[in-house]
């Protein structure tokens, strides 16, 4: 895995981790906190209903008391007075009061007339409260409150009541009231979903920050990449161009050394033999096979020199730097014609313009390499270059008719002569546009400005 990839994960990982621990305890606790307020306020309305149930009983207790007191414990008159009292007394939709007797046995229920009279002491609701137990046990203990399930009088349905019952010591009567409190469970159902809406929200606001701030971190990543990997390019193709400066100095210096140098001793050498032998054919008594070594060394004296003059011209040909390039290109063409045997057409109008040395040393390796290609894979018949000015611009172009390729096999392969050409002209600030198509021959187009 490459350094920068290393680097990235190890600044993402550590975030994404730091991140999903935060939005783990954020929603735990919100939870939590949520859970805490929403039993703190079901018990606040708990409470507000009981002290309402505690103050509607102390009012009808308050409504009977003027009876209840002058009463004995088996005034019968009292009794019915009292209980006429508190079935007519109501309030709100669904509140009225009810009366057991110490065995469970109803004497007053508004609502459900049907039960005064009968024993309810072992009546349990659906999940089986015994409600009248436990409401003759809060009351005889001072009162008190019981929740259980019973019939609500607008709706017809089992709901959730909270009563309160308090007791009559002379009659041996248990006095309750009661109010449902399906409303308190609507209620909390409501805030309960409001919570876990927010914490929802807020957790995908998370998500979405947390989302935003990976794609800046990648797209910053990925800028600053790209402009490293741009600067890089950069400082690699101007090593790559004072490479091949290097190259064509040293070159151009070689060449030079065979020319004037080596080249130069093997002329003199030749004069010198040619002299020698002279000197000989005026001698008598000089033998045949004297002659014949005489001639094979003039012949490997000529070989020399003219193969001296082939690797100083390919090194670096003079007429480059001699006569400029229009001249050095129409000497490489002959000799390309001549050895390839190949049809060559030429359209060179450089109109003697002063073209630096860098730019027609480029133009000239890239007619040389292009040469070289179409000698030993086109199998072309036909060469055509063209080489013209546009004002301040030089357009060079090779074509063949060739069996050319395809671009995509060609990218594959590990040849560096194509790689080199577009390197050195984009280097150049100019553009290297390449086409070939199997059967369609190939062409080579370079566009260079001619910088002032």
């Amino acid at each position: 895995m490459p350094l920068k990839a290393k680097l990235f994960l190890l600044t993402l990982i550590p975030l994404l981790c730091v991140t999903a621990s935060v939005s783990w305890i954020f929603v735990h606790q919100t939870k939590a906190l949520g859970q805490k307020e929403i039993d703190t306020f079901r018990a606040e309305l708990l409470e507000s209903r009981e002290n309402a149930l505690e103050d509607n009983l102390q009012l009808a207790m308050a409504a009977i008391s003027h009876v209840y007191k002058q009463a004995n414990s088996d005034d019968q008159k009292a009794k019915q007075q009292v209980k006429k009292i508190l079935t007519n007394l109501r309030y709100g939709d669904d509140g009225y009061f009810f009366v057991y007797d110490k065995d469970g046995i109803n004497l007053v229920h508004p609502t459900q007339p049907e039960l005064i009279g009968k024993n309810l002491i072992n009546l349990q609701d659906n999940n089986g409260n015994y409600l009248i137990q436990a409401l003759l046990f809060e009351a005889k203990t001072g009162g008190g409150f019981h929740q259980y399930l019973w019939q609500q009088p607008s709706s017809g349905k089992m709901e959730e009541k909270l009563s309160y019952a308090a007791w009559l010591d002379k009659w041996q009567w248990m006095v309750g009231t009661g109010l449902y409190i399906d409303d308190i469970e609507k209620q909390m159902a409501q805030i309960t979903e409001s919570i876990n809406q927010n914490i929802e929200t807020t957790f995908f606001s998370v998500v979405a920050l947390l989302s935003v701030t990976i794609l800046i971190i990648i797209v910053l990543t990925l800028a600053i990449n790209f402009h490293e990997h741009k600067l890089a390019d950069k400082s690699l193709r101007e090593l790559v161009n004072k490479t091949v400066l290097f190259q064509e100095d040293e070159k151009k210096h070689l060449a030079r050394e065979l020319h004037d140098g080596i080249n130069q001793l093997l002329v003199s050498s030749k004069c010198h033999l040619e002299v020698l032998s002279h000197k000989v054919l005026q001698s008598s008594g000089v033998s045949s096979d004297v002659l014949t070594l005489i001639s094979k060394s003039d012949v490997s004296l000529q070989t020399a020199i003219l193969e001296v003059r082939r690797i100083s011209h390919n090194l670096r040909p003079s007429a480059l730097d001699d006569l400029g390039l229009e001249a050095a290109l129409n000497t490489l063409l002959d000799d390309f014609s001549d050895h390839s045997q190949l049809s060559v057409r030429r359209d060179i109008q450089l109109n003697d313009a002063q073209i630096n040395n860098e730019i027609s040393t480029t133009i000239y390796r890239i007619i040389q390499e292009s040469l070289t290609n179409i000698e030993k894979h086109a199998f072309a018949s036909h060469v055509e270059i063209r080489i013209q000015l546009f004002k301040n611009l030089i357009q060079c172009i090779v074509r063949d008719d060739g069996v050319g390729f395809q671009l995509t096999e060609v990218s594959k392969k590990k040849g560096i002569g194509l790689r080199n050409m577009r390197e050195r002209v984009e280097f150049l600030g100019g553009d290297f546009e390449l086409s070939s198509e199997r059967g369609g021959g190939t062409e080579i187009t370079a566009l260079i400005e001619l910088k002032k």
